[in-house]
């Protein structure tokens, strides 16, 4: 989030305008509202409370007190004294709230209003990010984006079993979902325009999107959490070029005027780094939680060679970035720009094909279930946090895929054919085959499959597996079990099998 906007005086900066024989006197400075920071925390806080009220976020209302308060403390403890102003530390603030709007600790649950879980990584990654403000500077200048380069921090050292991104996934569509939408891009581009920033989250976005097209299109994927199967294709792209969580980055992180490369054209080459970099970052991960780290590093990255860019680039060509970009090094910098950008279409769609692999599937004999084997299917609570089209009839479909496979590793065990069984199991339950001695195969009938979720509790973000109780007969006598398997859009494997008792 921004340190400080345009036009506006750093915390603890006392107004030149006060007379000199107050200067020794302490004196509070308020808010102001032309301030273009309030407008900017008008925005994170909307999206705060829609979150609280109408997204489900697993964030505490004190776990954000604790970023707000730490924000606030170590500003003012090292502004007041030397200036004995106690400021309204506007900044800070905003690094703190940007901090808990993306920062979450593994175990949280929404509705958990007062939980203080992990209350030490809120605190310590909102004071990594207001103290290197002072620590890390270049020509008077923070180097970095305070609240980017704190999470960025914390997510690598701590990992995601401690420290996690909101998901890139908020939700299906919904009335709060649409009126976060609608904040954060007409929030975004009023505050934008005011500060005449507007091109850099432009010039983000198109490259950033057009990235993530290529990505999309030469068969990247990624898991997460909140989706069966591997995120890939158009649901990749969306996912990456329309998250909110993306579209608070493309407005009010890269678009701070503290830690950006100024002028007109350094703006536009400033915006397209970063979503290059973060492009090509995203390109060699395959879980959520790395091609989100990889989001935030690339602005990191692009930061830190922002004296370099400054160089390269005017801080504002009287003549227009336009007319500057046909002059001897504006032709230079756009022929290296465009240069850079087709290297980078080319290693993406070369390099990142088949990220994710499906699970391997061969050809299975054809296996025609009859009447008393078709389950009546119902669907657990468990799937309405999933992302993806999985519906009732993606349910039915998966369930009877399960019976067919089932009944398969029944023919697999009683022919002794190991190929067979590895088409239809995996995991502990293909041992479990091994181990057991051949028998005839039973006589099934499945009457109910309740198809649900089960996570590795042990992996906050592992991809979930569908856990699906079948209920019947085995030999005509009943019998229950429930199974694990890999499901997407192939046939099904099972992974493990567990029954009562």
């Amino acid at each position: 989030m921004p340190t400080v906007m345009v036009g506006e005086r750093e915390e603890g900066h006392p107004d030149p305008s006060v007379a000199d024989g107050d200067v020794h006197r302490w004196r509070f400075q308020p808010p102001r509202l032309r301030d273009p920071r309030l407008h900017v925390a008008a925005v994170v806080v909307s999206v705060q409370v829609l979150g609280q009220v109408a997204l489900g976020f697993d964030l505490s209302i004190a776990q954000i007190l604790v970023c707000l308060l730490t924000a606030a403390a170590i500003e003012l403890a090292l502004t007041a004294p030397r200036t004995r102003v106690v400021a309204w530390p506007a900044s800070a603030l905003l690094t703190g709230n940007g901090i808990a709007l993306i920062l979450r600790v593994p175990g949280t649950e929404h509705g958990d209003w007062w939980s203080m879980r992990g209350w030490y990584v809120f605190a310590a990654t909102t004071a990594v990010g207001v103290l290197s403000k002072y620590v890390l500077r270049s020509r008077g200048r923070p180097l970095f984006n305070p609240s980017n380069l704190a999470l960025v921090v914390t997510f690598l050292v701590l990992g995601s079993g401690i420290a996690d991104p909101q998901d890139l996934w908020w939700g299906p569509m919904s009335v709060g979902l649409a009126a976060t939408y609608a904040i954060v891009v007409v929030g975004g581009v009023l505050v934008t325009r005011r500060l005449d920033l507007l091109r850099v989250s432009v010039a983000f976005w198109s490259v950033f999107a057009a990235l993530m097209g290529v990505l999309a299109i030469s068969g990247h994927a990624m898991t997460a959490r909140w989706n069966l199967g591997p995120v890939a294709g158009m649901q990749f792209w969306t996912t990456l070029a329309l998250s909110p969580e993306v579209l608070i980055f493309v407005f009010f992180m890269i678009t701070d005027p503290r830690t950006g490369v100024t002028g007109r054209a350094g703006g536009v080459l400033y915006g397209a780094a970063v979503a290059l970099t973060s492009g090509v970052l995203i390109a060699f991960q395959s879980t959520e939680y790395a091609t989100k780290v990889a989001l935030l590093a690339g602005l990191v990255v692009v930061c830190a060679l922002r004296p370099v860019l400054e160089h390269l680039a005017p801080a504002d060509p009287p003549v227009g970035v336009l007319r500057w970009t046909r002059q001897r090094r504006g032709r230079a910098m756009s022929v290296a720009a465009i240069g850079i950008v087709a290297v980078g279409l080319t290693v993406l769609g070369s390099s990142t094909t088949g990220s994710v692999p499906e699970p391997r599937i061969g050809d299975r004999p054809a296996v025609e279930l009859g009447e008393d084997q078709r389950p009546r299917v119902e669907i657990g609570d468990g799937l309405d946090g999933l992302g993806g089209s999985f519906g009732t009839e993606r349910a039915r479909q998966v369930a009877d895929d399960l019976v067919r496979a089932l009944l398969l590793a029944d023919r697999a065990l009683a022919d002794g054919d190991d190929d067979l069984a590895d088409e239809v199991a995996t995991g502990p339950f293909r041992r479990d085959l091994s181990d057991r001695a051949a028998a005839p195969a039973p006589s099934r009938t499945v009457a109910r499959a309740l198809v649900d979720v089960v996570r590795d509790p042990d992996d906050f973000q592992a991809q979930p597996r569908l856990a699906i109780t079948l209920t019947g007969t085995v030999d005509g006598s009943e019998w229950s079990a429930t199974y694990h398997v890999l499901a997407t859009t192939a046939d099904v494997r099972i992974e493990r099998e567990l029954r009562p008792g």
